[in-house]
């Protein structure tokens, strides 16, 4: 298959995974740019995320099973847009670069819980477009030989028997939360790639709309508190080690049927349990 020839940018910073999910590593390339530079989508595929995270413009491209993410980015589209391969999605930020004082793009592909190194789809491979340019390609097509590539993730890119949340706001936290399973644990961190506890309730939430710290305590502190009993697909669930809210030390995302998703502790990765794995909830609250 002949495949559209584009020049590779600059690479800044080569895909470089950790040894383990949990240390620190490159879980992507980062591409030297021009602020204001349009950001291209690699392959057709709908936006699963496009807002501002930390302070830097993020935004995520789910296409044919794997997780496109690109940063720093200011959106030109939404969350639950469908986008063409070679559409603009947005425009290079030179703020919260990986680069500075230079200008670059992260670029990070994930599929299900592995990291792949985005330059594999380039050139001989299965990917036309790269996420830098001008202008798109004629038939605004993604070859791609791989089967695998072209197929929609399993149970429609979420987890099998795992309600999607309910209708409107709590459904987009549920469902980012639920994007973001296998990513390893880092303490502080609020993404794209890795989260703490309430860096992933924090980032789920701002998704759809709503400010949260982050920070556990802080987090029940700043919504409304519920009875277990009231306890709905997108609420948030606390542990406490005194039994009172500033003893607040863990959260998590309810999905419904006693089940939870939420980034554990250091050296495990972002997962669905049982909400009494660890052990009894103390607090619960609504956004």
């Amino acid at each position: 298959m002949e495949l559209a020839a584009a020049a590779v940018p600059p690479v800044a910073r080569s895909f470089d995974p950790p040894s383990e999910p949990w240390l620190a590593g490159h879980r992507g390339v980062d591409l030297r740019g021009r602020p204001g530079q349009p950001v291209l989508s690699p392959a057709a595929g709908t936006v699963r995320y496009a807002a501002v995270l930390a302070g830097r413009g993020v935004v995520v491209v789910e296409a044919g099973g794997l997780r496109l993410t690109f940063e720093p980015v200011d959106a030109v589209v939404s969350i639950g847009d469908e986008v063409r391969a070679g559409e603009v999605i947005g425009h290079l930020m030179s703020t919260h670069s990986h680069c500075l004082p230079s200008t670059c793009l992260h670029w990070g592909v994930k599929r299900g819980q592995a990291y792949l190194d985005p330059l594999r789809f380039v050139g001989d491979a299965e990917i036309v477009l790269l996420p830098f340019g001008d202008v798109r390609p004629a038939d605004g097509s993604w070859a791609a030989p791989d089967a695998e590539l072209d197929a929609p993730p399993a149970s429609g890119g979420w987890v099998s028997g795992v309600p999607p949340g309910g209708s409107g706001a709590a459904s987009v936290a549920v469902q980012f939360a639920l994007g973001q399973l296998g990513d390893p644990y880092v303490w502080a961190a609020e993404g794209p790639d890795t989260w703490d506890c309430s860096g992933l309730t924090m980032a789920a939430w701002g998704a759809a709309g709503r400010a949260l710290p982050h920070y556990s305590a802080a987090q029940y502190l700043a919504t409304t508190p519920i009875a277990r009993d009231q306890l709905r697909p997108g609420d948030l669930v606390f542990w406490a080690e005194s039994g009172a809210p500033p003893g607040i030390y863990h959260v998590a995302l309810y999905l419904g049927d006693g089940q939870v998703v939420h980034a554990p502790r250091p050296g495990e990765v972002v997962r669905i349990e049982s909400m009494t794995s660890w052990d009894e909830p103390d607090y619960f609250s609504r956004v």
